[in-house]
């Protein structure tokens, strides 16, 4: 689980609660399911017009992803694309298919990596090879970019969508007069805790889950940029020590889109491995 995303979307909606109640606020008078109904159903309706059933589908996986850590092959990566540069300088760039074509490599090596590979077998040129494989993130990117578009729409909805409640209550109010006492403080309670909710929502789950899947898309260019580099300094023939020294910023970069505790296992593990090379 990625803890960060979890004590941002607890403190988020804790806090609020917290200072509500800290100025003798009873939260319990925060819970209106009418309130949640007119905001969430408005919300997913017009999620639903926008993009249809295909990328709404895709909702709950979205959400589930934001709560999962992602784990960082980089450095597994490199060590993998040095290795067959070294069997490349000493059988050939045709021994590179038998390597990643190995009944032991199935489901273990990157389907874009070993594609690229292929290319190199295949004895396609360097410049070829980087536009195929640039389409397939292209490709790639205008999914997730759709998917990251549906939050981004679900940020500016939800408030919209607590107005929309708030000018409801408000009618109700007037509707109501001061004749039933009950219905004008209902009504008073769905005109404000609507757009109470449309806020929250937008602010501690749309835009954040939004900014988070877009800076994850971000980290996932640059490891196959990675590849693509290392690919075709295969295909020109580069030597391996050198592919190493060039692969190694991007460990860097990636450190940087790392969670704390993750990135220091990542800078033992590079330390290591430059001991062990040594």
């Amino acid at each position: 689980m990625d803890l960060s995303s979890i004590i941002g979307i607890v403190a988020g909606i804790g806090f609020v609660l917290f200072g509500y109640s800290f100025s003798g606020g009873d939260i319990r008078g925060l819970l209106m399911m009418s309130a949640f109904i007119i905001v969430a159903g408005g919300t997913l309706g017009a999620v639903f017009l926008s993009y249809g059933a295909n990328h709404l589908k895709n909702f709950p996986k979205l959400i589930a992803e934001v709560f999962r850590k992602p784990k960082s092959t980089v450095n597994d990566t490199i060590d993998y694309l040095v290795s067959l540069s070294q069997t490349a300088k000493q059988s050939g760039l045709l021994s590179l298919e038998k390597v990643i074509m190995a009944p032991g490599e199935k489901g273990k090596v990157d389907l874009f990596l070993k594609k690229g590979i292929l290319s190199v077998v295949d004895g396609t040129d360097p410049e070829k090879i980087n536009d195929l494989l640039q389409n397939e993130i292209y490709v790639y990117e205008q999914n997730k970019n759709v998917d990251i578009a549906m939050f981004d729409s679900c940020a500016t909805y939800s408030p919209a969508f607590g107005m929309i409640g708030t000018i409801v209550g408000l009618i109700q109010m007037l509707s109501a007069g001061m004749s039933d006492p009950e219905q004008l403080t209902t009504a008073i309670g769905v005109a404000f805790i609507t757009t109470l909710y449309g806020s929250l929502m937008a602010n501690c789950l749309f835009t954040p889950t939004a900014t988070k899947l877009r800076a994850r898309l971000a980290s996932y260019r640059l490891e196959k940029e990675m590849i693509i580099d290392a690919v075709c300094a295969i295909r020109n023939g580069i030597n391996p020590k050198m592919l190493k020294e060039q692969l190694s910023s991007y460990v860097i970069q990636n450190e940087k889109s790392l969670p704390a505790t993750q990135r220091k296992k990542t800078v033992k593990k590079t330390a290591a491995n430059k001991i062990a090379s040594k």
